[in-house]
């Protein structure tokens, strides 16, 4: 969020809508309690900024990057907010990055065919498709390459670059059956606590 609060001049319309389509993902992705800090401009606007002069789109840019680092400060400040606070995040919803990550553990635990296919439904779609056509290959292979480096070594090198990978897609929204067996899960878990 704090890249995109960040303002410079000359922007291009295009880098503009860039912009506010980040926002209104990452808007999405956040729980109640830190939307609730941002007082941001309608973002809704459709093509109508490609007939903006450049004065206006340079004010709108303005404008946007005020709101977003309000809002930022705003959730800084917020002791709720912080590490060990009360502010109820249990809303936020789950991010792909979390979705690749079970399937991941899935697959390292129970390395079949079953948690193989989830593991690349999760991933598709993704910057992480190609390691997983990597991992398609060598699971594929009968032999190894080199004598030194076993078939088994170079898949757990593949879960490797996948693992460290996985961390860049908490921007992005989980699948739909993936929060579904989230919700299931927590609700199950709230009701075994009473």
């Amino acid at each position: 969020m704090e890249s995109l609060a960040t303002l410079w001049r000359g922007m291009t319309v295009e880098q503009f809508m860039d912009k506010l389509r980040g926002v209104i993902g990452l808007q999405r992705m956040l729980p109640k309690a830190v939307q609730d800090h941002f007082t941001l401009p309608f973002l809704y606007i459709g093509n109508s900024a490609y007939d903006w002069l450049p004065e206006r789109l340079q004010e709108e840019v303005t404008t946007l990057c005020s709101a977003l680092e309000a809002g930022l400060k705003a959730v800084h400040n917020d002791e709720a907010l912080a590490k060990g606070g009360s502010a109820d995040l249990s809303d936020r919803p789950a991010t792909r990055g979390e979705e690749v990550r079970a399937a991941l553990d899935a697959y390292r635990q129970h390395p079949g065919s079953r948690e193989l296919s989830r593991l690349r439904q999760a991933a598709s779609g993704t910057s992480l498709h190609r390691y997983i056509d990597r991992l398609d290959k060598w699971l594929a292979r009968k032999r190894p390459s080199s004598p030194d480096r076993p078939i088994e070594y170079e898949i757990a090198s593949v879960l490797g670059d996948i693992s460290r990978r996985v961390d860049d897609l908490h921007h992005e929204p989980s699948s739909y059956e993936f929060n579904e067996q989230r919700r299931a899960a927590l609700a199950e878990a709230l009701r075994s606590n009473m």
